[in-house]
């Protein structure tokens, strides 16, 4: 497996195929900005010349100084073989690289495999009431670089 960075081919595919990954409607979600104005960041796991997850972040600096991941996505296929672990690995390696102090994500509350995940790896979690506004709750993650 290789990481390397996002191409418009890459994001192109990613929006054609994550609606069938997540099995619904998810394509939104990867917002272009993520390819035009943070592409830099994105990162792909690729395998045999196909893709096989991504990773959407961006590096906010100071006084934040944070890394933050939005988006991730592995191909049903080659879940629960180390490609999300692989994809934040190394963006946190590119984080800390850049001088970041800390590592972000966020999940919707009651959703237990992102806790999991996180947390195996290292996270802080905490469930924030109404983070996203009014009875939008997130659970936040948060690693110390």
């Amino acid at each position: 497996m290789e990481i390397r960075g996002l191409t418009k081919v890459d994001f192109d595919y990613i929006i054609s195929v994550l609606d069938q990954w997540w099995g619904g409607p998810a394509g939104r979600r990867a917002d272009p900005m993520f390819f035009y104005e943070f592409g830099e960041h994105a990162l792909v796991a690729e395998q045999d010349g196909q893709v096989i997850g991504f990773l959407l972040g961006v590096m906010v600096p100071a006084p934040a100084a944070s890394g933050y991941v939005h988006l991730v996505g592995i191909h049903p296929d080659h879940r629960r073989r180390g490609v999300g672990k692989r994809l934040y690995e190394q963006f946190t390696e590119r984080c800390r690289g850049a001088g970041m102090k800390r590592i972000k994500s966020l999940a919707a509350e009651g959703h237990e495999g992102p806790v999991r995940f996180h947390e195996s790896m290292g996270f802080e979690s905490t469930a924030v009431p109404d983070y996203a506004g009014p009875g939008r709750s997130r659970t936040v993650f948060i690693k110390e670089l």
